[in-house]
């Protein structure tokens, strides 16, 4: 696989390397984990060429979802197919002709107009939100297309699967028995299609429907509670449904008894109404957000559209920036000073410790790289195969590697981006890294080989 990108303020590199950043002074008593961004996918600019991620390009994606073998699947809306990036590094044309339309049939003939969403079942197929073509599509694991629900006309009617009507539908999941549930954006509810091909309304209600109707907020039970223009869902294993509600600005909450209530976010509604603020669930600010994920351990991801930002919901309550400085740009880097324009669907890919964000603006698939909190001052650090120790330390640190890394590249950069060092090292699997003059306080570490990404994570340099 060619390697994924320049990373945009580093020069390029032809092996790996470790990049040290210098960042702000915190506790001398223990480290916390820092977050780094890469681009793996995309150009920046609208297009439609297959190939390797690092040339590849994308029109406007919005949904994502990953398989379990690890290959990412992307609604690519604006090119009106499905795209596929293999675990290989190569994407491809996963269903739809390319040709904004409507067509059944077999996957590469198949067209679609806007998807937006997608989601698998057990059994590896994937469910379609055909946005402007008011339907559900369904694409076999055999390759081929069928309409599972919706007429193509836009509007508000339960029964029979193909006589039903949706008003541009959105997010896409399914429970634990396959029952399907649908963002229905400007119906401003949460359908349902059973299994024995039933549509329903699932959660809201209300008379105010269609494009650029004014919805409503309320919690409550079923088709008593309001929404204003439901995005991306996303289910967790007790099969409670999380609702990216867009205009309202929150993120909500469906139970499997139907009682809608609200997991974060405060303020006004409407488009104009948005704001910014971390802290408690209840008192923080979304703009617009699209986009949201829950993961196996609970955490709760958002796509924070007009804010620029991902944000986090903790297993605690409370909303913190997990990447993006807020302005809007095309910046990888350290968690919150990179950039993003309108980040809209994400997916965890827990075997490699990374969340996929799409980037819809910038036409592109980012990796947002994990990474935990560390603080053992007797023992190595052990972190995505790299180990750190002493931690904190007088200046002089040693890295462990798993594995043996090839031609390593170091640069240590303030925390303005101004490099201060660099170095090239020969292959090893242990490295000490000699830091006594440099001030107290808390550094960066974030290592690559190739194109993989092996650690991240702030150390300590006490000065004593």
């Amino acid at each position: 696989m060619k390697r994924n990108r320049n990373y945009h303020f580093l020069p390029e590199l032809n092996k790996g390397f470790i990049i040290i950043m210098y960042c702000m002074i915190i506790s001398m008593s223990q480290t916390i984990g820092q977050n780094y961004v890469t681009t793996y996918a995309g150009t920046g600019n609208p297009g439609y060429i297959n190939g390797d991620t690092s040339e590849a390009s994308f029109n406007k994606p919005f949904g994502i979802c990953i398989d379990t073998e690890g290959n990412l699947f992307i609604a690519d809306a604006y090119n009106h197919v499905i795209r596929k990036i293999g675990v290989n590094g190569q994407v491809s044309t996963y269903a739809g002709s390319g040709i904004a339309g409507y067509l059944d049939g077999e996957a590469s003939q198949a067209k679609f107009n806007q998807p937006i969403n997608i989601c698998f079942d057990p059994e590896g197929n994937m469910y379609v939100s055909d946005f402007l073509n008011q339907r559900i599509r369904k694409i076999s694991i055999d390759g081929i297309v069928t309409t599972i629900a919706g007429t193509g006309q836009a509007g508000l009617l339960d029964g029979p699967a193909l006589e039903a009507k949706f008003n541009y539908p959105r997010g896409i999941c399914l429970d634990d028995t396959d029952n399907i549930y649908i963002g229905d954006s400007w119906n401003h509810r949460i359908r349902k299609i059973s299994t024995d091909g039933f549509v329903s309304t699932w959660a809201g209600g209300g008379t105010s429907i269609g494009v650029q109707s004014v919805g409503d907020y309320l919690d409550g039970s079923d088709t008593s509670a309001r929404f204003y223009t439901p995005c991306e869902l996303s289910i967790d294993n007790e099969n409670n449904i999380y609702v990216a509600d867009a205009y309202n600005h929150r993120i909500r909450m469906i139970d499997p008894e139907r009682i809608v209530s609200t997991v974060a976010g405060t303020g006004d509604s409407g488009p104009d109404s948005g704001g910014f603020l971390n802290g408690p669930a209840l008192e923080s600010r979304f703009n617009t957000p699209t986009a949201v994920f829950i993961a196996n351990d609970g955490n709760i991801y958002v796509g924070d559209g007009i804010n620029q930002r991902v944000r986090k919901i903790s297993n605690d309550l409370m909303v913190s920036t997990f990447a993006g400085s807020g302005d809007t740009g095309f910046e990888n880097g350290t968690d919150t000073l990179s950039t993003f324009n309108f980040p809209r669907g994400c997916t965890m890919d827990y075997n490699l410790n990374r969340l996929y964000v799409v980037d819809y603006n910038n036409h592109a698939i980012r990796i947002i790289h994990l990474t935990t909190s560390t603080g053992s001052k007797e023992t190595p650090e052990y972190l995505n195969g790299c180990h750190i120790y002493p931690n904190p330390s007088a200046g002089e640190i040693k890295l462990f590697f798993n594995s043996e890394l090839c031609d390593l590249y170091i640069q240590i950069c303030d925390n303005s981006g101004r490099e201060v060092m660099n170095g090239n090292f020969n292959n090893r699997n242990e490295l000490i890294i000699n830091l006594t003059n440099y001030n107290p306080g808390c550094y960066c570490l974030h290592v690559f080989s190739g194109n993989r990404f092996v650690a991240s994570n702030k150390f300590i340099i006490n000065g004593k």
